[in-house]
């Protein structure tokens, strides 16, 4: 690119030039006069005269060729050192434009053609210099961008901005590839070749645009998501004396206008209800104190209507700890406060209810309890008396009832007998719900060994092989421990006497969810699938022909179990057998397994 000459350095040009001419002026009138003085000062013979007057005009000619020589070889010096330097500093410009980071042109004002182009142009747009230079500036810009400035009458028109656009806005430009970028062009005019030209560099903001754009949408969408909310959601400064931003529904919770907040940041607080205004003053001095406060009031609204508020506060800091603003939000929890009344309300009924009911049952029970043994009792007696007088019957008229008599006079005292055991049954099933239970740790072995004893007794012709550990205790009642074992081994002694050989089998252990007891046996077996009926009083699997009983047992058995906080449960099936467990809570300082010992009885 060609050096420029400024005005400055011509006028000083031109003082050189006539200094010089003044100067050789003064120079040669002053010769002339003193030369003649000279010579006549020396002789006034007419032949020095002569050839004095011959040699001096000799002698100035060759004084002033001599000094213009080094006049001319002076300037000619300064003029090629003047010109080195112009060189050197255009080829400096030329490579701080060929090296520039950022895109950069020289375009014609007229045209608007690119004369030249830097590498990072080509680089960063796709086009080589050739296509560059077969190419105007408006052939970068996407065509809708041309349009519409032509539109709004933005050309290149004298005066204006060459890009169409005010120095240093941002616009679009469309590289090879077709990718549209967002630049922000700056330009300056500069001579070229003669003629005038603009350079134009433009820097890539394409990303801190997009990303402005998506600042802008999220903010417009929180203050939408805000404005949209019921809570009343604000921000002060500091110091607390200039509110920054509220969101509408201050309106909503307060009955004032936001304008009220903003301009007067005590606003809320006159809206609070005298009783509550201390819990309001508190929450902000706790503010001060910890950053933080939370609290529940009761604002009194200009209608008259009181609503309760949850109000939530807390200092926002930056990276240094150094508060910046204040934040709070503020939620109106009247319906929450009015439905806990009503529950508190409906619970308090409820509970009245439920001891009421309570006392009802209770009282119900009692009467039940003593209608049973009372009944149990008067049944008890008749049911020995037909014992006793069909057994009578049977001895001593026995030959006068004749067989037929004899058995029906059996099947009477049979079914008294039977009645009796299920009276007892139930009175067994009666005091199990009333007794008072008495925890301690029990040996479950040796009430089984007892038990199995008394029923061997009962049938001494049967062989029935035992097994049990040597020890296996249990937190329990004692005497509700026997009545559990007893119907159990009942069960398993009863269900085993149609089977060859017959056995039973205790097993138990000590975990961390109790004493786990399993009573097995080989006996008749049932299908389990229909176990929990068994739990029912009066439920049998078995006929009253293959098995006898009440069908109380069972009943019996999961009432003290679960009197004492445990489990039971049963598995078996046809031919195979039936296995019993129950879980009994754990004693302190129960945990170890107990090992099984098992010992043939």
């Amino acid at each position: 690119m060609p050096d420029s000459h400024p005005i400055a350095e011509q006028v000083r040009a031109n003082r050189f030039a006539v200094g010089i001419g003044i100067v050789y002026a003064a120079l040669g009138f002053g010769w002339i006069l003193s030369s003649d003085a000279l010579v006549h000062s020396i002789s006034n013979d007419p032949g020095w005269l002569l050839a004095a007057q011959r040699y001096k005009g000799l002698f100035y000619v060759i004084a002033t060729a001599i000094g213009l020589v080094l006049l001319v070889r002076m300037g000619y010096r300064r003029l090629l050192a003047a010109m080195d330097a112009a060189r050197s500093s255009e080829l400096q410009v030329q490579d701080l434009f060929q090296r520039h980071p950022k895109p950069m042109w020289v375009c014609d004002t007229g045209t608007r053609a690119f004369l030249q182009v830097n590498e990072a142009a080509i680089r960063d747009y796709g086009y080589s210099e050739r296509e560059f230079l077969g190419m105007t500036i408006d052939d970068i810009c996407p065509p809708q961008d041309i349009a519409a400035r032509d539109a709004a009458g933005r050309g290149a028109a004298p005066g204006q901005d060459f890009a169409g656009s005010p120095a240093g806005s941002e616009i679009r430009h469309r590289k090879k590839s077709g990718e549209i970028v967002i630049v922000q062009v700056t330009q300056h005019s500069v001579p070229y070749g003669g003629a005038s030209a603009v350079m134009i560099m433009a820097a890539d903001i394409t990303q801190q645009v997009l990303t402005a754009q998506a600042l802008e949408r999220q903010e417009a969408q929180f203050r939408q998501l805000h404005q949209s909310l019921g809570e009343v959601l604000w921000l002060a400064s500091p110091d607390g004396a200039e509110v920054l931003y509220v969101s509408p529904a201050f309106e909503q919770v307060y009955g004032r206008s936001a304008a009220d907040f903003l301009a007067d940041p005590s606003a809320w607080l006159e809206m609070v209800h005298p009783d509550d205004l201390r819990i309001a003053r508190a929450s902000n001095e706790q503010l001060k104190s910890l950053g933080y406060s939370s609290c529940e009031y009761r604002v009194l609204r200009h209608d008259g209507s009181v609503r309760w508020v949850a109000d939530r506060k807390r200092m926002i800091v930056d990276a240094q700890g150094a508060v910046t603003m204040i934040g709070g939000i503020a939620e109106d929890i009247t319906a929450v406060k009015e439905r806990d009344a009503a529950w508190a309300l409906t619970q308090g009924e409820l509970e009245r209810m439920v001891d009421q009911r309570t006392a009802e049952l209770e009282r119900v029970n009692v009467e039940l309890e003593a209608f049973t043994r009372t009944a149990a009792h008067d049944l008890k007696s008749p049911l020995n008396g037909i014992v006793g007088f069909s057994h009578l019957l049977q001895s001593r008229y026995g030959q006068t009832l004749g067989a037929e008599g004899a058995r029906m006079a059996g099947h009477i005292e049979q079914s008294a007998k039977q009645m009796a055991t299920l009276v007892n049954d139930l009175l067994a099933l009666s005091r199990v719900n009333s007794a008072e239970i008495d925890l301690q740790p029990v040996d479950l072995v040796p009430l089984a060994r007892d038990i199995l004893a008394e029923l061997a007794l009962q049938e001494p012709a049967r062989s029935v092989s035992f097994e049990a550990p040597s020890s296996l205790i249990a937190r329990c009642d004692p005497g509700l421990a026997r009545s559990l074992l007893a119907n159990l081994l009942g069960n398993a002694w009863k269900f085993t006497g149609k089977t060859d050989p017959s056995r039973i089998r205790l097993r138990g252990q000590i975990t961390g969810h109790g004493t786990e007891v399993e009573i097995e046996d080989n006996g008749a077996g049932f299908d389990s699938g229909h176990a929990e009926n068994l739990f029912k009083p009066f439920r049998r699997f078995h006929s009253s022909t293959e098995f006898s009983g009440t069908g109380i047992g069972l009943a019996t058995c999961l009432r003290i179990v679960q009197r004492h906080g445990g489990q039971l449960s049963i598995e078996s099936m046809p031919g195979a057998g039936t296995t019993v467990r129950f879980v009994l809570p754990p004693a302190k300082g129960d945990g170890q397994p107990i090992a099984e010992q098992a010992a043939t009885a």
